[in-house]
């Protein structure tokens, strides 16, 4: 060959070049290299050497299938990733530590650190199939410490997680033969682990106070498998007396137990009990992971036996994948030697503190007194779900229509023996991957997809699984968009509401109202007394409960507004007039200007009257309604104490958008106040306003339902307003709620003081940029925030001009969370009513 400077010449390239494509053929063994002579071809080239011999060719009548697996190991598996997690905006799956708290500084410090002693040998030889000997002792001192489990490194026992520490549990003691017990319900992963020997499963029942010891097997039971510390899914805690039980069973029949402390980093709420395992270490086999507390990708678990059963496990271990990668072991080690760890577990435990406390706030907010579990541990709550929600199979699917997660059992990864009614009424919500401002965004978009939902024919809740969209397959003459035409001449001022001069300096309550029976006619009032803390007095006080609601008639409690009857399911309701007299409780029924019933609703046969005309007046009902009170709540849309207030001024701006005149009393709101700019009444949420001598905190938006599509006064629906608003401004919020502070008196023409602002544009309708300064504009698709590359984010150190693409890949929406690569484009034109195209 060519001498490597003289091919060099020849090619005229650089000699380093023709160096390296030399080494690269000496490596591939085309040419080889004979010292002091020259480089030559190799006598033999590799593709000689590599050239495959064909194999005889075996007769047709002597081949033989291939062997299928044993008829023991079952089809099911169990996965913890969801191809399609990554298209919601809002994911509630349990059990899953925020991303944004891994400590990665302190982790990439150790990783130098590590790499620089000894990384070398650590990488490129084969440790102990059972781990470091450095990482087992810092695990030694700290399960010693926070759990009360004495255990020297021998017995200790580095696993890929949970998962293989129960698989190798498994492999040691099951078969064919044997009986394996499991919480019911309880963890698929260690359901399907077990089934895998060929073991016969045995599930056991779970109450408030964990696994129930009296129904344990009563025959020879190899392994029973428990999660004492935050039971998955229920997230019950086993009691002190259930442990001792067990280990006392555990003895008797000479079972050994599994323990899984799972979530026992994380306890809110009261001390945490001894683990089972430093109550009865001869018989308890111990698990525990870094998965919760770090994070899932490291694969790093622990196992902890009992001296005999030692050098069994690590053989079963060895036998696997020979131990763990040197790498990740050597940094935890050195995380939790040096403190670190511990003082990363302390402050996530805070924050998902909060995350926890935030989700029970939005749940009671948005749907009532909840019924859920676990909530004094770990990273998700088990909610039983109330009544007025659709079942956990259809509340996942309307869920997914808006980008949030739900999961019921069993897409969270929990058993169920039997089609049990927790399997159908109960969901598993994760919370410590989420900021709390994306669970409160979360859970409000869920309540509004229940709430949408109702607008479907009846048996929506049962059908909506094969519905395209909340309001798919509706019959032609229940949506109608607003017809783009002009505005004739404004309509004179209802007798609802007062008229107001042009110019008014301050904006003043036009009306006021209550609805005492909910769904019924509302009442005008003059003047109302409104106490800190404290709904609307007399504000949907009564309520015509579905007949089959379960909903308790002497002391029924909030519940969402599909368990009563109401205008916009129930057209007929407005083919009459109710007026409640609060003080007597005298209720009168018009039909135009007859009276059809007179009864008081404090006497039992009236309200029986009541129920039987409602029945009659609404015959698709399957029978009477029932008339329930409140004892001291009320039965409006939120559970909350909230009063609703809408701005006329907004109303009619929309009227002129649309070509439509919109009666302000499809909205039912407390109050309607004018001479504000439109839309203003956004701009005060978070602040304090006063209306008359009342003080109130605007607390938040008005997410507006179906029930607006239905005329107050016809009871038919005409309009499809949420729908218009969405396709308008990205939203269907109009009005805002209002919580109060300090007691007073709002009557009318009340004076509104409010903070006031620079008049603002519509939210959703922001002008287009110039056509010359090239600048664009991205809208977040989980809550529509945009970023316009003009303005940048100061706030986020993003300077004005900063292109969408250069902002950092883990940037997130400064609003809602959503990942950048939820962002789209975000283009305005006027193809919809509102001039704002999506």
């Amino acid at each position: 060959m060519p001498s490597t400077r003289g091919l060099a010449e020849q090619l005229e390239l650089s000699r380093n070049t023709v160096v390296r494509a030399y080494e690269l053929l000496i490596i591939e063994g085309f040419v080889e290299s004979r010292p002091a002579s020259g480089m030559y071809v190799s006598l033999q080239l590799p593709d000689q050497r590599q050239r495959p011999t064909p194999a005889p060719p075996i007769a047709s009548d002597g081949t033989k299938p291939h062997p299928m697996p044993l008829p023991h190991l079952p089809a099911r598996s169990h996965y913890l990733t969801q191809q399609s997690r990554g298209r919601v905006a809002f994911d509630f799956f349990p059990g899953r530590p925020s991303a944004g708290s891994f400590p990665l500084k302190i982790w990439r410090r150790f990783t130098q650190s590590c790499l620089s002693h000894g990384g070398a040998v650590g990488l490129s030889q084969y440790s102990d199939p059972a781990g470091l000997a450095v990482l087992r002792s810092a695990i030694a001192g700290q399960i010693a410490a926070a759990r009360g489990i004495l255990a020297d490194v021998g017995r200790i026992i580095v696993v890929n997680g949970i998962q293989e520490g129960i698989s190798i549990a498994a492999r040691l003691f099951l078969g064919p033969d044997t009986v394996g017990a499991v919480e019911d319900p309880g963890y698929q992963g260690a359901v399907f682990a077990f089934e895998a020997t060929g073991a016969r499963v045995v599930p056991v029942p779970v109450d408030k106070d964990g696994i129930v010891p009296d129904d344990l097997p009563r025959r020879r039971t190899s392994l029973l498998y428990v999660t004492p510390s935050h039971q998955f899914p229920t997230g019950y805690t086993l009691a002190m007396a259930r442990r001792q039980e067990l280990i006392t069973w555990a003895r008797r029949n000479g079972c050994y137990i599994l323990e899984d402390d799972y979530d026992s980093d994380f306890r809110y709420d009261g001390s945490p009990l001894p683990a089972v395992t430093s109550l009865g270490p001869d018989c308890t086999i111990y698990l525990g992971t870094f998965s919760k507390s770090l994070g899932a990708g490291l694969r790093l678990g622990y196992m902890v036996v009992p001296a005999p059963l030692a050098e069994a496990a690590q053989s079963a271990k060895a036998l696997l994948d020979n131990g763990n990668a040197w790498l990740e072991q050597a940094v935890l080690a050195e995380m939790i030697r040096s403190g670190s760890f511990a003082a990363h577990l302390a402050r996530v435990r805070a924050h998902y503190r909060e995350s926890r406390d935030t989700l029970m706030a939005a749940l009671r907010r948005h749907f009532g007194e909840v019924d859920v579990s676990g909530q004094a541990a770990g990273l998700h709550l088990f909610w039983r779900l109330p009544p007025g929600v659709p079942d956990a199979g259809v509340l996942e699917t309307l869920a997914r229509r808006v980008r949030v997660g739900l999961y019921p059992m069993a897409s969270a990864g929990a058993h169920d023996a039997g089609d049990s009614l927790l399997s159908r009424r109960a969901i598993a919500l994760g919370y410590a991957s989420l900021t709390p401002k994306q669970i409160e965004q979360g859970i409000a978009r869920l309540s509004e997809a229940v709430d949408d939902a109702l607008e479907l024919p009846a048996g929506h809740l049962r059908r909506s699984t094969t519905l395209a969209g909340p309001t798919a397959n509706l019959a032609p003459n229940l949506l109608h968009r607003p017809a783009l035409r002009t505005v004739g001449r404004r309509r004179a001022a209802s007798k609802w509401f007062d008229a107001l001069e042009s110019g008014v300096p301050m904006p003043v309550v036009s009306a006021i109202y209550r609805y005492p029976i909910k769904g019924l006619s509302p009442q005008r009032v003059s003047t109302v007394l409104i106490e800190a803390g404290r709904s609307f007095p007399m504000d949907r006080t009564f309520a015509l409960a579905r007949p089959g609601a379960d909903i308790d008639p002497r002391a029924p409690k909030w519940a969402k507004k599909g368990l009563f009857v109401m205008l916009m399911l129930d057209e007929a309701l407005a083919r009459v007039n109710t007026c409640l007299d609060v003080d007597t409780l005298d209720f009168t029924v018009m039909r135009g200007n007859q009276q059809a019933l007179g009864v008081n609703l404090g006497n039992d046969n009236d309200r029986a009257r009541v129920e039987d005309f409602f029945h009659e007046l609404v015959p698709t009902l399957r029978g009477p309604p029932r008339l329930i009170q409140a004892r001291s709540g009320h039965f409006m849309d939120k559970p909350d104490n909230v009063l609703s207030l809408i701005n006329l001024a907004t109303v009619r701006s929309l009227e002129e958008q649309w070509g439509f005149e919109i009666d302000p009393l499809r909205f039912r709101a407390n109050f309607y106040v004018d001479g504000a700019p439109p839309w203003e009444e956004f701009d005060w949420i978070g602040s304090d306003i006063v209306l008359g001598d009342a003080l109130f905190r605007v607390e938040r938006r008005n997410g507006r339902c179906g029930a607006t599509n239905v005329n107050p006064l016809s009871g038919r629906r005409d309009l499809d307003i949420p729908g218009s608003l969405r396709a308008a401004f990205g939203h269907k919020d109009l009005g805002v709620y209002l919580m109060s502070k300090r007691t007073g008196e709002v009557a009318l023409g009340a004076t509104v003081k409010a903070p006031r602002r620079e008049p603002q544009v519509p939210p959703g309708r922001v002008p287009g940029p110039s056509p010359s300064t090239g600048a664009r504009r991205f809208i977040c698709r989980g809550c529509y925030f945009i970023y316009e590359e003009a303005s940048g984010l100061p706030q986020q150190a993003i300077a004005p001009g900063t292109n969408f693409a250069d902002i950092a890949a883990e940037w997130r929406c400064p609003d809602c969370g959503t990942e950048k690569g939820n962002f789209r484009p975000h283009v305005t034109g006027f193809g919809h009513p509102g001039g704002q195209r999506r």
